[in-house]
């Protein structure tokens, strides 16, 4: 079984927190209407009211998943990322790679060639993070 090193983890798990902080920023711009609700939730939305609900949503799960993304990170350089961790990014990458065939198949042509590729990596990124992690060093 692929088993990531640390580094690939490290760097893997960076690429999450710069991903979560712009996807906020994005369902930020969402809330305050500069970025048209027609355009999210793949054209599904009717109305202002749906899209208040549905990114205000998102931005709790992104802060969650922001917040996951950092303790990953602190208990990789403590050496050891428990199994409750690895089960929420297991969980989240089930989750991107579902979104992405959601995407694949949305009404607005800008989710599925823009929100398509960035689950898809997403989802990859999250799964790399689930194999277990134990930072064994040489006892001599």
């Amino acid at each position: 079984m692929w088993n990531p090193s640390k580094k690939i983890r490290t760097v893997t798990s960076r690429i999450l927190i710069i991903l979560f902080s712009m996807t906020m920023i994005f369902h930020i711009l969402a809330l305050l209407q500069v970025i048209p609700f027609q355009y999210l939730w793949g054209g599904r939305l009717s109305n202002v009211e749906e899209m208040y609900l549905m990114e205000s949503v998102s931005l709790i799960v992104n802060a969650f998943l922001l917040w996951s993304s950092f303790q990953y990170t602190q208990y990789l350089n403590q050496g050891l990322v428990p199994i409750w961790i690895r089960i929420v990014f297991g969980f989240i990458g089930t989750i991107f790679l579902l979104n992405t065939i959601g995407n694949l198949v949305a009404v607005t042509d800008l989710e599925t060639l823009l929100a398509t590729p960035v689950t898809a990596i997403l989802s990859v990124i999250c799964f790399s993070l689930v194999p277990k992690y134990e930072n064994k060093t040489s006892e001599l």
